[in-house]
C-alpha cells in the first residue's frame, strides 16, 4: 500500500497539552486575552510527562500566534534547525520591547525603539525597525495582530445554519444488564446541532473512553458530513490527542469549555435534562433492567418520536423539521481517511520467531523484515479485520489475522545480479600473494646458477610419492604451490622428496610432501642467503 505520514504520538501529546494551556486565551476577546494570558503563566499545568510545568508569558503569546496561523500542527515542536527567535535581537531587548507594546496595543514600533533608546538600553540605529517588527509578529504582539482579535464575547452563542456549531458531551444514565448477573451504568455520547437542537448521533455505551467517543463521532461523520466547529468539555476522551489530530486534519475547529463551568454547554446540557426526565425515568420504572441493544433501541424510537418531532422551547420549532429545512452540509469525508485518524494506537514489538503482533487477542501477520523492531499498531476495536503498521512514522502496511496452520512467511532475498562473486577463491589467491611479498621481502631467492623446476617435473615427483596420479584438485594445488615457491630448484625437489618418502613413506596425502618440500625449500634458501 502507499507510505503515509502519520504524526507522532509525542509530538501531538505536546500540541496538545500547548492548546489546553491557552484554550481559553483562544476564546477570549481583546484586552481580555492579556488577562487570561497572565493568569495562565502564573499557574502551574501538568505536562504529558506527568510533571508540574509553568510557562512564561512570553512563551503563551508565541503559542497563541502559532495557533491562530496553523491549528494544533503548528503547535507541535520544530527542529531545532528552527529555533534562534533573537539572534538579531538580544533576548532582554526583545522582551523588553515587548513588554512596552502590551503596555499599551496602539503604541508603535518607533515609538519603542525610541524609548529603550531613552532608557539607554540601545545605541540609536543598533535595531531595525523592520527587524523588531518582524519579532514582534512572530510573539503575536504586532499592533495588526491585536488589533484583529475581535470584539467582547456575547453571553449566548449565536449560529445561522445547522452543523455550523455541533456540541457533545457523555451523560451517565440508567443502569443496564450487562450479563445475567451484573449490572453497569449505561454512559449516552451524544452531539447535538446547536442550531436546530436536533441530535444527529446520540448512543449509550458502558464506557467513558476514546473506543465509545471515537464510533459516536465516526458515526457522525459518515452520516451528515463535517461540522464548522465541535463544542465539548476538558473530558479525557475529548483531550485524546488521536481526536485532536483527527479534528484538525478533517478541518474542524474543536473549541474546549472552561474548566467546571458547565453554562457554556447549555444546549447539550439542557438536552441532557430532557432526556432523564422524559426518556430515563421511564427506563428506571421498568420492572427489568433493560439491556445495552434494548436500551438504545428504545432511544432511538424516542428521539425520532417524541423529541424531533416535539417544539423545542427556544427555537420554537420541531429539531428534526428545523434541521432538515436548513440544512447545507458540507460532503462527508473519505471513509478510509475517517478509520485511519480515528484508530486507537498501540506499541508493540514485532515477534522474532513468528513475525507477528498481538493486538486483544488477535495475532496479526507482519512482514518478515520487521521482526524484533518496535512499531506502532492503529487498531478499530470494532472491526478486527485488519489493522495499520506504522514504523518510522509511516504506514508501512496493512496487516491480517494469522490463520491457523500459517507459518511465518521467509524474508525475501534479493535477486543477485551478474556473475556470482567467489568468495574461496579470493581468499586463496590473497594468501598467495601475501606469501610470496613476505618471501620477496627476505630476498630469499635460489643461486642464479639453478634451474627452475616446471610445473610438469613437480607433478611426476608428486605422482611417484602419492604412488598414483593427482587428481585435478591435487594438480590445482599442485599449481598454487608452485606459482608461490618458483623458482624452484629440480635437486632441493627431489632431495626433499626422496628423503620425505623414505622417513614417512608413500601413498600419504599430497599436503604432507607439500610441506615438506616447502620447509626445506626455505632453509635451503635461508642457508643461501647467510652465506652470501
Amino acid at each position: 500500500m502507499a507510505t503515509k505520514n502519520t504524526p507522532d504520538d509525542r509530538a501531538l501529546d505536546l500540541a496538545a497539552f500547548r492548546y489546553r494551556v491557552i484554550a481559553d486565551a483562544i476564546e477570549a476577546q481583546h484586552e481580555a486575552i492579556t488577562e487570561v494570558v497572565a493568569s495562565a503563566a502564573a499557574r502551574a499545568h501538568l505536562n504529558p510527562r506527568g510533571e508540574l510545568e509553568r510557562v512564561s508569558e512570553r512563551t503563551l503569546w508565541r503559542w497563541l500566534a502559532a495557533y491562530r496561523e496553523g491549528g494544533l500542527s503548528a503547535l507541535m515542536p520544530v527542529p531545532p534547525k528552527s529555533a534562534g527567535l533573537c539572534r538579531a535581537i538580544a533576548p532582554e531587548i526583545l522582551e523588553a520591547a515587548m513588554a512596552l507594546r502590551r503596555e499599551n496595543h496602539q503604541r508603535s514600533t518607533k515609538t519603542i525603539l525610541d524609548i529603550l533608546v531613552r532608557t539607554q538600553r540601545i545605541r540609536r540605529g543598533e535595531v531595525a525597525r523592520s527587524t523588531l517588527d518582524r519579532y514582534l509578529d512572530r510573539a503575536g504582539l504586532s499592533r495588526r495582530r491585536l488589533h484583529r482579535l475581535g470584539e467582547k464575547t456575547f453571553s449566548r452563542i449565536e449560529t445561522t445554519a445547522p452543523f455550523e456549531l455541533v456540541v457533545g458531551d457523555f451523560h451517565h444514565g440508567p443502569y443496564v444488564r450487562a450479563t445475567a448477573e451484573e449490572l453497569r451504568r449505561a454512559i449516552l455520547c451524544a452531539f447535538i446541532d446547536h442550531y436546530s437542537r436536533y441530535v444527529p448521533e446520540g448512543r449509550y455505551y458502558l464506557h467513558e473512553d476514546f473506543a465509545a467517543l471515537r464510533f459516536g463521532f465516526r458515526r457522525l461523520l459518515v452520516a451528515y458530513g463535517l461540522a464548522d466547529k465541535l463544542y465539548v468539555d476538558r473530558g479525557p476522551s475529548y483531550q485524546a490527542s488521536r481526536f485532536h489530530a483527527a479534528c484538525d486534519a478533517l478541518d474542524i475547529r474543536l473549541i474546549h469549555s472552561k474548566a467546571y463551568v458547565s453554562e457554556g454547554r447549555g444546549v447539550v446540557e439542557r438536552f441532557n435534562r430532557t432526556v432523564k426526565e422524559q426518556f430515563e425515568s421511564e427506563v428506571r420504572s421498568r420492572e427489568e433492567p433493560l439491556t445495552l441493544e434494548e436500551l438504545n433501541a428504545y432511544f432511538e424510537a424516542w428521539l425520532a418520536e417524541r423529541y424531533h418531532r416535539d417544539p423545542h422551547s427556544e427555537t420554537g420549532e420541531p429539531p428534526g423539521e428545523r434541521f432538515h429545512r436548513d440544512a447545507r452540509l458540507r460532503a462527508a469525508p473519505d471513509l478510509a481517511q475517517v478509520d485511519e485518524l480515528l484508530r486507537l494506537r498501540e506499541r508493540r514489538t514485532v515477534h522474532r520467531k513468528w513475525s507477528t503482533v498481538e493486538v486483544g487477542t488477535i495475532r496479526y501477520q507482519v512482514d518478515p523484515a520487521l521482526r524484533g523492531r518496535r512499531v506502532n499498531v492503529l487498531y478499530d476495536p470494532f472491526a478486527p479485520e485488519y489493522v495499520l503498521i506504522v514504523f518510522d512514522g509511516r504506514v508501512i502496511e496493512r496487516a491480517f489475522p494469522q490463520k491457523p496452520g500459517q507459518t511465518p512467511p521467509l524474508s525475501s532475498a534479493p535477486e543477485t545480479q551478474g556473475p556470482r562473486t567467489d568468495y574461496l577463491q579470493l581468499l586463496r589467491a590473497d594468501f598467495e600473494k601475501r606469501a610470496q611479498a613476505e618471501l620477496s621481502a627476505l630476498r630469499l631467492r635460489p643461486a642464479a646458477a639453478s634451474l627452475e623446476l616446471p610445473l610438469a617435473d613437480l607433478i611426476a615427483l608428486l605422482a611417484r610419492c602419492r604412488a598414483a596420479p593427482l587428481s585435478d584438485a591435487e594438480c590445482s594445488e599442485t599449481a598454487a604451490f608452485w606459482r608461490k615457491m618458483r623458482p624452484i630448484d629440480p635437486d632441493h625437489a627431489r632431495l626433499a622428496l626422496e628423503a620425505t618418502t623414505r622417513r614417512q613413506g608413500t601413498a600419504l596425502h599430497l599436503r604432507v610432501y607439500l610441506d615438506a618440500l616447502q620447509a626445506h625449500l626455505r632453509r635451503a634458501r635461508t642457508k643461501g642467503k647467510k652465506k652470501s
